[in-house]
């Protein structure tokens, strides 16, 4: 089942992303503009090392508090809602759950290296 927010997002120096957050089985879609031109970033969920809630200054956007992603990679992004304030929280827990159900599906998967 895919659920849908309304966000804007930040990436690194990158423009202001506004658009919609869409929660797939398996990984997170961001789609919508960055700056003038259409943006589209898939994140699986094995991806993520952190997700937190963002309350300092520097995590939010326009003041508002954000959910911040931070890759496996190093990278990190942003994302806070455009009309809903208490969907950070909301967000950071759907985002939790899903990431452990990935976990275990690829660990039960017959021939996973996992078990």
């Amino acid at each position: 089942m895919q659920e849908s927010y309304g966000v804007v997002w930040r990436e690194a120096s990158g423009p202001l992303g506004r658009g919609k957050l869409e929660l797939y089985p398996g990984l997170l879609r961001l789609d919508g503009l960055a700056g003038s031109g259409p943006a589209c970033r898939e994140i699986a969920y094995g991806d993520l090392a952190l997700v937190r809630v963002g309350r300092a200054p520097t995590d939010r956007i326009a003041g508002r508090p954000s959910l911040v992603l931070e890759l496996r990679g190093g990278e990190s992004l942003a994302i806070a809602s455009v009309s809903q304030p208490g969907v950070v929280g909301e967000l950071a827990e759907r985002i939790a759950v899903l990431r452990i159900a990935d976990a275990v599906y690829a660990w039960s998967r017959p021939g996973s290296n996992a078990a």
